[in-house]
């Protein structure tokens, strides 16, 4: 494993979140405080893109199921989250039902902690260890 540069500090401004992929690896790098973190973008429920979700303070929420995870360990905060949406109680019972089914099915898959990986900032440069 080496540190291999995977962006600028002015591509994760603060509270803010950045895509990258080194050596096939996906990447979340999460900027916290002025502090760089790099985790698995994958969501350790259903591999949705993390860095598609929200990041408020070192918390880190999943797009697609609101599962959380703590950007400075990769620790899992809390898995999925099952929400209502606005109107559904409007929308034709086959989606309803079909929503419901997906739904049982997830429900059981078992959330995982995140995979961090180390890093380091240098100047302006951000490089993370693979």
């Amino acid at each position: 494993m080496s540190f291999v540069e995977v962006a600028s500090v002015d591509d994760v401004p603060v509270s803010t979140t950045r895509h990258v992929e080194v050596k096939g690896i996906v990447i979340a790098l999460a900027n916290v405080n002025g502090t760089i973190y790099a985790v698995s973008d994958r969501c350790g429920h259903q591999n949705a893109p993390l860095s598609k979700g929200t990041l408020y303070e070192n918390i880190i929420t999943c797009p697609l199921h609101h599962a959380q995870f703590d950007v400075t360990t990769g620790k899992m905060i809390s898995g999925m989250v099952e929400l209502s949406l606005p109107g559904m109680d409007q929308a034709p019972k086959e989606f309803q039902d079909a929503l419901m089914a997906i739904g049982e099915m997830t429900s059981h898959i078992r959330t995982h902690n995140l995979r961090s990986f180390p890093g380091r900032v240098d100047g302006k440069r951000i490089f993370v260890k693979v």
